[in-house]
């Protein structure tokens, strides 16, 4: 069962495959289970006691046994897929030994076997021996039957056995000394099928975690921001909520039983010597062989989910990021906004400088309380741009985006804040203007009556010392008044420049590119003036 699929985190993957994809772990669990076949084994048609011959391959025993005559060829096939898958490659490469005791019973029962051996799995077979029954005309028809096969068949007596087979891998029904318990064995192996499957399971959720984690989706709103961290937070649940634990646990106990100790002690592959139970396990090379699968079951299970918890911290902080991201995108949509309002409002009279005094001083007035009023925005602005700066200290992903939306909203305050500070200097300058015109009309309606009077012909003083004070006070009229002419004209030529400089500032920002964060676009209304 190969679990090994695509995805960025390749170190999480490749364990799960090293440990459940490839070598013997893998074959197991693409094999036939004890569980499938349990019955099977129960009634002791086959045994494979860990027995090797001297030429090293593994020993494949069907004892002598009344159950035989009941078994039907379908039986054995199940049960031989079973059994042929647990040695190692190297060893079922080496073939099979097949030892099948014909004592006690006849050809019609041994003939079944060989011909499953024959039609199924006849390349994993070395050679296969058959104990001689003690009835003489049984003999001659095995040994009639023999050639068919293309395996090598031996009818040899018990005796004779162990020139192929050494008396220490014989069992004690064949005269051997070999240790063999096989309800302890099937015992076994269900344990460690089992194990080797919640293994396998383990691994499997933990990869479809990952494979959750691996995926780039980020939110493009706020709201999927936060929906999508409290989504990642569950994720850590379910982490946590793997059963790591539990199977190391269960891996731990079947390696105690494997190397036959009863305590916590670390495994040992030793020959135990306690009983036949914890010897036949301990000898068993077969069982021996999976040592190295538990080990690695139980690393790659504890290292996966150190590693998912490392993939999801690190989806965390992205998260985050994004979270940030898009807060502070809306908050600059705020801003912009409040700008495209109050810009629209300002607009409306941008070039309106009052006909009097009164109303320049009005106007006046009345846009310092609005850029006192604007002052408070440009606190949260601040604040924004703070935002901005210090989620590029932290090195966001999004480092460029930020840049560009927080420069659109420094530009389009400081263009709106350029607006502001230019109609002020313009109204400063109209009620100058108006000021100086309203003195100048002041001199005029005081002074004309008494020098158009004096003016008359007739009214010329006589005396010498008279007409010098009247040639005085004319001149000196006549000079405060383009005294008060001069201040008013200057003041005229500042505010038509002043407002010449609104017009350019007005047209410059006929295009605000301030609200192209949110795809809005001001109005623009015509100039007046």
């Amino acid at each position: 069962m190969c679990r090994c699929r695509p995805s960025p985190e390749a170190n999480l993957t490749s364990l799960v495959a090293k440990a459940g994809a490839g070598g013997r772990a893998g074959r197991l669990m693409d094999s036939p289970r004890a569980l499938d076949v349990l019955p099977l084994l129960q009634e002791r048609l086959a045994e494979l006691p860990g027995a090797r011959d001297r030429r090293g391959g593994p020993v494949l025993f069907f004892p002598a046994t009344p159950r035989r005559e009941r078994a039907k060829p379908e039986d054995y096939r199940r049960l031989l897929q079973y059994l042929l898958s647990i040695p190692c490659e190297e060893q079922r490469e080496l073939g099979f030994a097949v030892v099948i005791d014909m004592r006690g019973s006849t050809w019609s029962t041994v003939k079944p076997i060989l011909k499953v051996l024959q039609e199924h799995c006849n390349a994993l077979i070395h050679v296969a021996y058959i104990i001689k029954p003690d009835n003489f005309w049984q003999k001659q028809r095995t040994s009639l039957a023999s050639h068919k096969y293309k395996f090598e068949t031996c009818l040899i007596g018990l005796d004779a056995l162990p020139k192929s087979i050494d008396t220490s891998q014989l069992t004690l029904d064949l005269d051997g000394s070999l240790i063999y318990d096989h309800a302890h064995w099937i015992e076994m192996r269900l344990a460690l099928e089992d194990f080797l499957w919640q293994a396998a399971d383990l691994l499997d959720r933990l990869d479809d975690l990952q494979e959750d984690l691996s995926r780039g989706d980020l939110a493009d709103d706020l709201a999927g921001a936060k929906a999508a961290l409290d989504l990642h937070n569950e994720m850590k649940k379910k982490i946590l909520k793997a059963p790591v634990e539990e199977v190391d646990l269960v891996g731990q106990r079947l390696l105690q039983r494997l190397s036959g100790e009863g305590g916590p002690s670390g495994y040992d592959s030793g020959y135990s010597g306690r009983d036949s139970e914890a010897s036949s396990g301990t000898t068993n090379p077969d069982l021996q062989a999976c040592v190295p699968d538990i080990l690695q079951h139980l690393e790659a299970g504890r290292t996966a989910q150190q590693q998912l918890l490392s993939l999801w911290a690190h989806k965390k902080a992205r998260l985050d990021q994004c979270f940030q991201l898009r807060l502070f995108e809306q908050d600059c949509d705020k801003m912009l906004d409040w700008i495209c309002r109050n810009r629209e409002v300002f607009l409306s009279n941008y070039v309106e400088i009052g006909h009097s005094y009164q109303l320049a001083q009005q106007l006046q007035e009345e846009h310092n309380h609005f850029t006192a009023n604007s002052m408070n925005a440009f606190i949260n602005i601040n604040r924004v741009l703070g935002a901005a700066s210090r989620l590029l200290e932290t090195g966001h992903y999004a480092a460029n985006r930020i840049r560009h939306v927080a420069g659109r909203l420094e530009r389009a305050w400081k263009e709106f804040a350029a607006g502001l500070d230019e109609r002020n200097a313009v109204l400063s300058l109209s009620v100058m203007f108006h000021h100086k015109a309203e003195q100048l009309h002041a001199i005029y309606v005081e002074s004309t009556p008494a020098w158009s009077q004096a003016c008359e012909v007739g009214n010329a003083p006589s005396d010498i010392s008279e007409l010098e004070a009247a040639i005085h006070s004319h001149q000196s009229l006549y000079e405060a008044m383009c005294q008060a002419y001069t201040e008013v004209y200057e003041s005229y030529q500042s505010l038509l420049d002043g407002l010449d400089r609104m017009v350019i500032l007005r047209h410059s920002q006929q295009s605000p590119p301030f609200c192209a964060c949110h795809h809005k676009v001001c109005p623009t209304p015509f100039f007046r003036v």
